[in-house]
């Protein structure tokens, strides 16, 4: 699915294409995806409205107007493609957004587990209001983190990838975060110490941060608006590597299922 960096990315690539720039015509094709897309809030307080910023609350983004602003998900299999025309150019678009003649957002998601919704400009939403800290906040600290897993017996894993306690970090990146900082994801969440807090939340920055750069993660499902697809596939350490030599010392990359999801990680490396 795509995660932080695709996310960002989108944002990124959204920006010269709609800050600054009125929303003159939208248009749906379901009444929900995940959730019921609000449609009548949508075309009385988005439609006809200049779009002041692009925000990301870990997935999320925010096109901010005046009175609040649309919320985009991209769930599991969705992203935005860049068109001339408000007809859709492919299967599963659930929704299209005008801004010039040749500037028209298309959103697809195939699975439908992605979201379209409006916040008020209080910032208040039943998503966002339980979220943590993004990774690149100065709350995500290692002080902070600590504190919050004193008495967490969950695996690390598991825990920096609950949105509640730090927002955006999804599978690839916890597998490739925690490889890079030695640390079993195994590891209870409890028991990792503030030093080491404090060299995960790093790696997770500059893991996040090389991907951001080169674009975001190369998945089956993730394109930008222009249509092209992330390249940081090629750079990763772990993930999608069982079997591998680990870069590090050659043992073979494991792969185990967690909480429904595969982990990938060096037995040598990352011990305990």
């Amino acid at each position: 699915m795509p995660e932080l960096p695709e996310v960002e990315t989108l944002r990124r690539a959204l920006l010269p294409l709609v800050v600054d720039k009125t929303c003159t015509a939208l248009k749906f094709y379901r009444k929900d995806i995940r959730f019921p897309i609000p449609q009548a809030t949508l075309r009385k307080q988005f439609a006809n409205q200049v779009v002041s910023e692009i925000q990301r609350n870990g997935k999320y983004l925010l096109l901010q107007v005046p009175n609040g602003a649309m919320l985009l998900h991209l769930g599991m299999s969705g992203h935005v493609s860049l068109q001339e025309s408000m007809t859709p150019q492919e299967k599963h678009t659930h929704a299209t957004f005008r801004f010039d003649s040749k500037t028209c957002l298309h959103y697809v998601d195939p699975r439908r587990f992605g979201c379209i919704l409006w916040v008020p400009k209080s910032g208040r939403h039943p998503l966002l209001d339980k979220m943590g800290p993004d990774p690149f906040s100065p709350d995500a600290n290692a002080k902070a983190m600590k504190s919050l897993a004193k008495k967490c017996r969950s695996p690390i894993k598991t825990f920096i990838m609950d949105a509640k306690r730090i927002a955006g970090i999804g599978n690839i990146y916890a597998c490739e975060s925690l490889f890079q900082a030695g640390i079993n994801p195994k590891r209870k969440a409890g028991r990792v110490t503030l030093a080491e807090w404090d060299r995960l939340l790093s790696c997770v920055r500059s893991t996040l941060e090389k991907s951001i750069s080169a674009g975001g993660t190369t998945l089956r499902d993730f394109f930008n608006p222009s249509g092209d697809a992330g390249y940081y596939a090629i750079q990763l350490s772990v993930y999608g590597k069982e079997g591998e030599p680990c870069q590090k010392c050659e043992t073979p990359i494991s792969r185990m299922i967690h909480s429904n999801r595969s982990t990938f990680f060096c037995k040598t490396c990352q011990p305990h």
